[in-house]
């Protein structure tokens, strides 16, 4: 995925919240159509799949959001549409599926983007840089800024990279994946050189100049798919695998409904139990697993959930730290119970263990508060501090908040 694409994509509800919208916490949403009108909910820090009934991938979709491991929120139709569109809503599982895109009606004007000047960003990227204030303050400063875009948001998150907090630096080397913007090339570069790092940033560092998509990085991440620590290697595997793929498959239009830059596109087969087999076995190609992956998520469902979820028992590391990232993305409470068992496993690797604890923030039901309570004053401090973060994401999704990126907002409103 090339390019440089804007935070805020023409017609998204993203520019019409302007930069106060949450990322990943969350990446940029397509054109909504003009027969719909919008009235912004709450968002969630992952959103929930608009899914196109029939693989329509015209329709509405929407990813959870993030990202954050938090996105853009959830919308609802206000306004039935015209004779040949038809939108089902599943009242418990948050999926909408819109059958048939109706005929464009008159564009409605949209409200202009709100002015950031550079001292705005300057006051956000001291938040960010700041280690006295909570780190879910400085959460919400980096979403903030993934969220505005530009070369000095990407300066802002790069100067970050010093901190002593690993679980901070691998989201700051996350959203410069999903921003897409190669000026955050040679800061990644360096990150994932960089053997003092922790492994999680460094791997995410290597998953992040893969989600950038510019070829010119395949023999630093050819280099380092060779890296002694195994997360490392894989993660800049399926990172060369993914820049391939782009390569060879230009053409091809994206048909997922997450809008999320993920580290290997979804296969194209859609039967659950057929994406399971391939989930769950081990001789097959990482890559190859991962498409089913996103695959499964993609489809959605509780079979799908179930499915995903098995996966937090395969043997990668890496593996079991994305399916936690997708499990949160799917917010379905059926996979509490596993993402529970993985975060209170003092043998489970702290880097799967942090991205449960971020998805059950993310599911952010009454049954995910307790072991949230309970770990975030775990002695390993990724742990540790993604539930501080997780619970963050917890009272935000049941309060009243309008935004979780509120760096600006709250800016603005102490001015």
């Amino acid at each position: 995925m090339p390019g440089t694409p804007s935070p805020s994509p023409e017609g998204s509800v993203a520019q019409f919240l302007g930069p106060c919208a949450p990322a990943r916490l969350f990446p940029p949403v397509p054109p909504i159509p003009d027969w719909a009108r919008l009235e912004p909910n709450r968002p969630r820090p992952r959103p929930r799949p608009w899914r196109a009934a029939g693989g329509n991938s015209s329709a509405l979709s929407w990813r959870g959001g993030s990202a954050p491991s938090w996105a853009a929120p959830p919308v609802r139709i206000a306004q039935a549409p015209p004779p040949g569109g038809h939108v089902a809503q599943q009242q418990d599982g948050g999926v909408r599926s819109v059958t048939e895109e109706p005929p464009r009606a008159p564009r409605v004007p949209r409200p202009a983007r709100a002015m950031v000047t550079e001292q705005e960003v300057e006051a956000i990227g001291r938040t960010l840089l700041d280690a006295a204030q909570p780190l879910p303050a400085r959460f919400r400063a980096l979403f903030t800024l993934r969220n505005l875009g530009g070369r000095a948001a990407v300066e802002w998150i790069g100067r970050a990279f010093g901190d002593g907090s690993a679980l901070l630096k691998h989201e700051l080397a996350f959203c410069l994946g999903q921003m897409q913007d190669e000026a955050a090339i040679p800061v990644l570069i360096s990150v994932l050189e960089d053997t003092a790092q922790e492994p999680m940033v460094r791997h995410e560092a290597g998953e992040a100049l893969g989600a950038i998509g510019n070829p010119d990085v395949l023999d630093i991440l050819k280099r380092y798919s060779q890296d002694p620590v195994v997360e490392v290697a894989e993660t800049c595997q399926l990172a060369v695998r993914r820049l391939e793929w782009l390569q060879n498959n230009k053409e091809k239009p994206s048909t997922t409904p997450y809008l999320s830059v993920d580290p290997a596109p979804p296969a194209e087969e859609t039967d659950v139990a057929k994406l399971r087999e391939i989930l769950l076995d081990e001789s097959q190609e990482l890559f190859d697993r991962y498409r089913a992956m996103f695959a499964l998520r993609n489809v959605g469902g509780q079979a799908a959930v179930l499915a995903l979820a098995e996966g937090l028992r395969c043997g990668s590391a890496l593996f079991r730290h994305e399916i936690g990232y997708v499990l949160g993305q799917l917010q379905d409470e059926a996979c509490v119970p596993q993402l529970t068992a993985a975060l209170r496993s003092r043998a489970e690797s702290p880097m799967v263990r942090h991205e449960c604890a971020e998805a059950l923030g993310s599911i952010a039901r009454p049954s995910c508060l307790q072991a949230l309570r309970a770990f975030a004053s775990d002695e390993e401090r990724v742990v540790r501090e993604s539930c501080q973060v997780a619970l963050d994401m917890y009272e935000y999704e049941n309060g009243a908040q309008f935004q979780y990126a509120d760096g600006l907002c709250k800016l603005q409103a102490s001015s």
